[in-house]
């Protein structure tokens, strides 16, 4: 008997999930393996899908799936309503239902930068049982049948045609929302809003690690093909050729930023003055740390999204001072009535123990710990340029601290290295106070 080698491809974009099955004879034929299983499905048993979605799902959508879980007011975004039938992330034309295997994908793999988690943890006859039972809770897989689209080829890399991709990307006016560099500062991200009225931000396309279901150019032409229902994100399914949708796609993959994310920050020994302009050549040979920022803070049960979610940070001393250029995507250049801002603690004691998210305002509170702090914000006449929604600030210190909460720069007696933390705020959010994104603590050490 022939076998058949099962090639499983991941189909999710810079919002979504799905999942599209492609089998391969021995002659190298490929034909169509949508009804192939990885495994035996297991019948529905709408007891055993209930008990796992009240243990694994309800805290967040609700016993009846209508988003509305005891921790869905703490979350951003908020929890999908299953009762209504409209899913993001899908491998079918926009408007019908995703497939069994669209739900199996996201149930497993879940939607990294959102609070959805994975839960391959699960087996997998429970992960197909609530399958099953998240198709109970609405209608909609009853009175629809999901239309899988035609997702074309890969032209693959090195036969893309980035030239294409960007005239696609301009007439189809992506820059509207996503900005002409992919920064989501296009004039049209701040009024936009889901099919709920619930403010909703456009992706940042230069930052790969935040796309929900998938970085790589398949994964981003699916979501260009099917859209993003509820959101204002359309399908451009029958808009342009399949294979401009690759272009397109190939295009947008090439606005990725290359992170390397690190909670050790290496400062680079230089001679002489330390550069104040974030222009200067001079940290060309400072090494630069992604360090991603994060911010639970809420108001009456309910969250406060913040905006920025890494910063980059580099680092120069030499004798006598360090210096500290800090770069993070924000829209807009923030003055009036909320100043854009940003701060760096310095522990003086690696010994203390607290939590940098526990400030309460700035000036932190009397009961705060005390740290060494340095601070910048957009109404002052400093180190700092605004181009292409993104900001660029450098901050000095000199290595001795001074005062009672004074931190040296340097290895402690120990030999371990200064902690800092990193935190920015965006004016433009309305973010003050303790209404901000913040990172860990980070290791500061002088190479």
């Amino acid at each position: 008997m022939n076998k058949i080698r099962i090639t499983i491809v991941t189909a999710f974009g810079f919002a979504g999930l799905g999942l599209l099955l492609w089998a391969t004879a021995p002659s190298g034929q490929v034909v169509n393996a949508a009804e192939i299983a990885l495994s035996p499905r297991p019948e529905p048993d709408p007891a055993v899908g209930r008990e796992a979605y009240r243990d694994s799902c309800a805290r967040c959508h609700g016993e009846t799936g209508a988003g509305d879980g005891w921790d869905a007011a703490k979350m951003f975004p908020r929890p999908r309503n299953l009762a209504e039938g409209i899913f993001k992330f899908r491998t079918t034309e926009s408007g019908t239902p995703p497939t069994d295997e669209d739900l199996f994908h996201t149930i497993t793999h879940g939607l990294p930068g959102s609070r959805m988690p994975d839960f391959s943890r699960l087996p997998e006859e429970l992960r197909w049982q609530l399958v099953y039972y998240v198709k109970s809770l609405s209608p909609v897989f009853e009175s629809d049948q999901p239309v899988p689209i035609d997702l074309g080829s890969d032209p693959g890399p090195g036969r893309a045609d980035l030239a294409k991709g960007k005239a696609v990307y301009e007439m189809l006016q992506c820059a509207a929302c996503h900005g002409v560099e992919g920064r989501a500062d296009g004039p049209s991200a701040p009024t936009l809003v889901d099919n709920w009225g619930n403010p909703i931000r456009a992706a940042n396309l230069t930052q790969g690690w935040t796309y929900r279901s998938g970085a790589e150019a398949k994964d981003i032409v699916a979501r260009l093909l099917t859209g993003l229902d509820g959101t204002p994100m359309p399908s451009y399914n029958g808009a342009v050729p399949v294979e401009d949708a690759w272009q397109l796609a190939h295009y947008i993959r090439s606005l990725q930023v290359q992170a390397e994310f690190s909670d050790r920050i290496r400062a680079a020994r230089t001679d002489g003055p330390l550069p104040a302009d974030p222009a200067d050549p001079a940290w060309g040979k400072a090494p630069q740390a992604r360090v991603l920022l994060s911010a639970n803070l809420y108001k009456e049960r309910e969250v406060l999204p913040v905006s920025v979610t890494s910063v980059g940070i580099q680092a120069l001393y030499n004798g006598s001072e360090v210096a500290l250029r800090l770069n993070w995507d924000d829209p807009d250049n923030s003055t009036d009535p909320v100043p854009d801002a940003a701060a760096v603690a310095f522990m003086p004691d690696r010994r203390m123990k607290w939590e940098l998210g526990s400030l309460r305002a700035w000036p932190p509170a009397p009961d705060a710990p005390k740290l060494d702090w340095l601070r910048w914000q957009s109404r002052e006449q400093s180190s700092a340029v605004h181009a292409a929604g993104q900001w660029a600030v450098v901050l000095k210190r000199p290595l001795a601290g001074s005062g009672e909460n004074g931190a040296q720069i340097g290895r402690d007696a120990g030999g371990r290295p200064t902690l800092i933390g990193v935190m920015v705020w965006n004016g433009g959010n309305g973010e003050t106070g303790r209404h901000r994104s913040n990172s860990i603590w980070l290791d500061l050490s002088l190479d």
